[in-house]
């Protein structure tokens, strides 16, 4: 049998339950080169980290199939350890049907993904009464390397945008657009690290998110959250 599992945003504390149960019954688990030790040392069978660097996310991906399809012809319990939650920009439906092609049926075992918990963790709600009464998450990278749909601005509406930290240099000038219509002082922050002890929460307004990024050096994993509920409960601690 194979599962996809959610490891959540990598503090172990983070995990399901049900996820934590997975790690530790498999004979085999295979995972995302990104997740952390803490998480990893939880596999109870062999594990098998996938090598996913830059300019060879094809091969990694080839590798990551190689390796379930080959437990599960053994007869093996195969976890496929993904971060955040497989089904969010996580490349989990893709694998569902790889796997259906040679006659297995993936189960999917959700997980915490960073779009809700990076702004859990920073103390900025998604939705607020009067203030959001609804939220839209987007990556900021569209397939291979090419941009996204870029979505259209509500003033009632936050906006969270998962691997856009290379983006940053250009996001004001791209959302401020007309067809876009995002205004340039709208409020924003950057959740960098989430849930790990660098955990950093930096506050900014669109117009200047450039600038305080390089200055800051902001890197990734980073969540970005635009909207009026950025502001709604800052003297939260971060």
């Amino acid at each position: 049998s194979i599962t996809l599992v959610g490891a959540g945003v990598g503090n172990p504390d983070h995990l399901t339950l049900g996820a934590l149960r997975e790690l530790q019954t498999a004979d085999l688990v295979v995972a995302d080169q990104l997740l952390p030790p803490t998480i990893l040392a939880l596999a109870g069978g062999r594990l098998v980290v996938a090598n996913k660097t830059k300019g060879r996310a094809h091969e990694a991906q080839e590798e990551i199939y190689d390796a379930c399809l080959a437990g599960l012809r053994a007869g093996q319990r195969v976890v496929r350890l993904k971060g955040g939650d497989p089904f969010v920009f996580g490349r989990g439906a893709e694998e569902v049907l790889r796997f259906r092609q040679h006659g297995y049926e993936a189960r999917v075992l959700p997980g915490i993904s960073s779009c809700i918990a990076g702004p859990g963790l920073a103390g900025i709600p998604l939705t607020l009464r009067g203030v959001a009464d609804s939220f839209v998450v987007t990556t900021a990278h569209g397939k291979n390397d090419t941009d996204p749909r870029w979505p259209e601005f509500q003033p009632y509406r936050t906006f969270v945008f998962l691997m856009g930290v290379s983006q940053l240099p250009r996001l004001h000038n791209i959302l401020t657009q007309t067809r876009y219509g995002f205004p340039s002082r709208l409020p924003m922050a950057i959740v960098e690290r989430a849930s790990h002890p660098k955990q950093r929460v930096l506050r900014t307004t669109l117009d200047q998110v450039a600038d305080l990024a390089a200055r800051q050096h902001v890197t990734s994993p980073a969540v970005l959250i635009l909207g009026e509920v950025t502001t709604c409960l800052q003297s939260a601690p971060n």
